[in-house]
């Protein structure tokens, strides 16, 4: 197995690919695995299987103080206390094992490369190592671009452009006391006023189709050579890349295979779900209405980031 140069015709010399050209058939690859991904996640309304369970916390009023002649002392009156919503919205990742690997019965499927003075057809091997294994590389890259099209991503929007929205649900939400929400005229106040910051969304990279600028030769079962129909996506060797792309992404037992997390081992894609809390002590505020002395502390204070919640790809 050795990653190969496939050649092409460039209308006068058999020459090798550059490597330009290769990336434009990584892309184009990609592309063709964006139209049925095999490596998938979803969002759910809970009780999602990709961990861990993702908390939103924030701080809400403490209960409100009353007494006949005189404002209960703030050191007496109850905290701030702390609200924590659970998220666990994301399922999977599912692994669609209905692929099988293309086979080569005639030694030909593959694209022609040099070899010394002779002319080869790439083994499985080879055709793995070259166009599959080095696309699947790609897709795994912090740096998403149309070589990563068909995997996932978080945002903080449900669209953008080059990607597709699975779910108008947001999978994380970072929630905030909303302090103008608490007011001294207002006790007792409503203990949980919360305001949402910042929502986060899945969203599947979807390029569109861009064909390569040349066209690899194959070797067919006379000996003659014969370039590839870059027009059609559904084109013999273009079926090929479509099935052997899905199924080693699903399912290769040689490192390639894809897979997401959350805060595990991997590349980050897309934004990190934070979820920050305001840090303050406590507002505390008075008010009195008639012989009814009432106190109340609100929440206060800077956001402060508690805990993040980085969704990542990686090989397994």
């Amino acid at each position: 197995m050795a990653i190969r140069t496939p050649i092409y015709y460039d209308g006068t010399n058999i020459v090798d690919m550059t490597e330009i050209q290769m990336n434009e058939w990584k892309q184009y690859i990609a592309y063709l695995y964006s139209l049925d991904p095999t490596v998938t996640v979803s969002v759910v309304s809970g009780s999602g299987s990709l961990s861990p369970t993702m908390a939103d916390t924030r701080l809400k009023a403490g209960a409100a103080s009353t007494n006949a002649s005189a404002f209960v002392a703030e050191g007496t009156t109850a905290e701030p206390a702390t609200v924590t919503v659970n998220y666990d919205k994301i399922t999977g990742p599912t692994f669609d094992t209905s692929l099988s690997v293309t086979s080569d019965t005639n030694n030909v499927a593959f694209p022609a490369y040099k070899d010394g003075d002779d002319i080869k057809a790439m083994t499985a091997a080879d055709f793995k190592e070259t166009f599959i294994y080095a696309t699947l590389d790609n897709m795994i890259s912090a740096s998403e671009s149309a070589l990563t099209a068909g995997t996932f991503t978080i945002a903080t929007s449900n669209s953008a452009s080059n990607y597709t929205s699975i779910s108008t649900d947001a999978v994380f939400l970072d929630t905030r006391a909303n302090t103008s929400a608490y007011t001294a005229g207002g006790i007792p106040e409503t203990l949980d006023q919360p305001a949402t910051i910042t929502s986060f969304f899945i969203l599947r990279r979807s390029d569109a189709r861009v064909q390569p600028s040349v066209a690899p030769l194959l070797i067919d079962t006379n000996g003659n050579l014969n370039q590839v129909d870059l027009t059609s996506d559904t084109s013999s060797f273009n079926a090929i890349l479509s099935n052997d792309i899905r199924h080693f992404a699903a399912e290769d037992s040689g490192g390639h295979k894809l897979s997401y997390n959350i805060n595990g081992s991997g590349n980050a894609r897309g934004t990190a779900m934070v979820d920050t809390r305001l840090n303050g002590s406590g507002n505390y505020q008075t008010r009195q209405v008639g012989d009814d002395y009432r106190s109340q502390e609100f929440p206060n204070g800077s956001a402060a980031t508690i805990n993040t919640y980085t969704f990542k790809i990686v090989h397994v």
